[in-house]
């Protein structure tokens, strides 16, 4: 089984069970060395490598490996799915699977730093109904 580390729209739990169709356990955890911004037109975000930077998200345990390709299915090929190392509430590191924009894809992000409180006011409703039931198709079997 793998870890997941999410950083945007996918640490909202109804939005992992929509797409996955299961929920799995999370723990708060730190990604340090990127930046959280969000992509032109859109209500997501995407990371990139940044030094003295820091990145707030949840690691999901026990993720199985088809859901990862569900999820990469659901995630398009404008992520790179990586395996970093993530720094959990106890000081731990763990290494868990994180989708993070590739260099060719860097000019697909604002300068916009993506707040999750804001997602969850005003975008949330929006993602599920257009992207996430839109796009149904591309990512579930």
């Amino acid at each position: 089984m793998n870890r997941l580390f999410c950083y945007g729209t996918l640490q909202v739990p109804e939005v992992v069970r929509a797409v996955t169709g299961r929920t799995y356990p999370g723990t708060a955890a730190t990604l340090y060395e990127y930046a959280l911004y969000r992509v032109k037109n859109a209500k997501y975000p995407g990371i990139i490598p940044s030094a003295d930077s820091k990145v707030e998200g949840v690691v999901y345990e026990d993720v199985s490996d088809n859901d990862l390709k569900v999820l990469d299915l659901f995630e398009s090929d404008l992520y790179r799915r990586q395996l970093l190392d993530v720094k959990l509430p106890d000081d731990k590191i763990c290494k868990a699977w994180c989708y993070v924009i590739p260099d060719h894809n860097k000019s697909m992000l604002t300068d916009d730093v993506w707040r999750l409180k804001d997602f969850l006011e005003h975008g949330l409703e929006s993602f599920m109904k257009g992207y996430v039931e839109g796009r149904r198709n591309v990512y579930f079997s």
